[in-house]
């Protein structure tokens, strides 16, 4: 299932959230102006917006949702031009063609010839935004992120920065040699007798955990919103309303990310015969796929190897089957 765009109430994009809709109409007309993509992310930031993914704007994550033709009710068709997408659109068509001419004037700009750059596209990060795989040294939820040499690889996010010193950053691991792997024992679990009815008791188990945080999703916002009611009637002071919208945006943040894991779990196919099953793992898109491993799976562990390792080596890997008992909390383990 394809994850929700920002401003938009659901994955069909049938209509609008109008909070999150008007702030992509005020990053678009700041953005036609001229305005960096990272200063817009930092405004959204400011604003306390995050993303679907309940992750703060980045530079980066603004101008992929700034250049998708879906926030004006379009699509690419199979000719490779713009189409309307029968869906409701935040801006119009006019000011997303503006949108990519003012992206084509900067890249231009940058590139000495005076000509685009190729752009290096996007990895599909298999488990991308999951929180499946963790670093088996302190337990932090990796993430993606690129090599020096471009190569595309899951790694422990906990290493030195400039704000600070940093607990771990010693694990990594290449993309496709985890997605390779574990897609193999996933599929081999496929195969085992019981695995479906295991799968069918995930996804009710995930539909109602959704439910539950959608509900209470609900109740923040709802809080958030009677706040300045609140400092007017001085029932509380301005300080404490801005203390509670700040725990309101880290629950919102927690929130967004686990419904939108949730999601894809509940929205994961888990009938039909193993060969069936094992075939749409094959053809299946990545965000589908990690839907099926979220059901699946606890938790994905990654260990050190040595330089140069081009296999999985035993131990480097441990998947943590959902038939089984859970893992344990390596953050909190002794």
């Amino acid at each position: 299932m394809a994850p929700r765009i920002f401003g938009f109430a659901d994955a069909a994009k049938r209509a609008l959230l109008e909070d999150e809709a008007q702030a992509v109409r005020a990053a678009v007309e700041r953005r036609i102006g001229g305005e960096p993509y990272a200063v817009g992310a930092a405004s959204l930031r400011a604003a306390g917006l995050v993303g679907t993914l309940g992750s703060p704007f980045t530079g980066k994550t603004l101008a992929r949702l700034l250049r998708n033709p879906a926030i004006a009710g379009l699509t690419y068709g199979p000719d490779g031009k713009l189409v309307d997408a029968g869906h409701p659109g935040m801006i119009t068509p006019a000011q997303f063609a503006q949108l990519q001419k003012q992206d084509a004037a900067e890249t231009a700009k940058k590139n000495k010839g005076g000509s685009a750059a190729e752009p290096v596209p996007d990895y599909d990060y298999l488990f991308g935004s999951t929180d499946l795989v963790t670093c088996g040294l302190c337990g932090a939820s990796t993430q993606g992120l690129r090599t020096n040499a471009g190569h595309p690889g899951y790694c422990c996010p906990d290493g030195p920065r400039a704000d600070r010193p940093g607990e771990c950053g010693k694990v990594r691991i290449s993309a496709g040699l985890l997605e390779d792997h574990a897609g193999e024992q996933i599929v081999a679990r496929l195969m085992l007798p019981g695995t479906q009815k295991s799968l069918e008791a995930a996804r009710e188990e995930a539909r109602r955990e959704l439910a539950t945080h959608r509900d209470r999703l609900a109740e923040v916002r709802a809080t958030v919103d009677s706040l300045g009611t609140m400092v007017l009637r001085k029932q509380i002071t301005a300080k404490s309303a801005g203390i509670a919208k700040a725990e309101a945006a880290r629950e919102t943040k927690a929130l967004n990310r686990a419904i939108r894991r949730l999601e894809r779990a509940a929205a994961t196919p888990v009938t039909g015969s193993v060969d069936e099953l094992v075939a749409w793992w094959n053809t299946a898109p990545s965000e589908a796929k990690a839907g099926l491993a979220l059901l699946m799976l606890y938790r994905i562990d990654i260990f050190q190897a040595g330089r140069g390792t081009r296999t999985i080596k035993p131990g480097r890997v441990k998947l943590w089957w959902r038939h089984l008992p859970p893992p344990p909390d390596l953050r909190t383990a002794a």
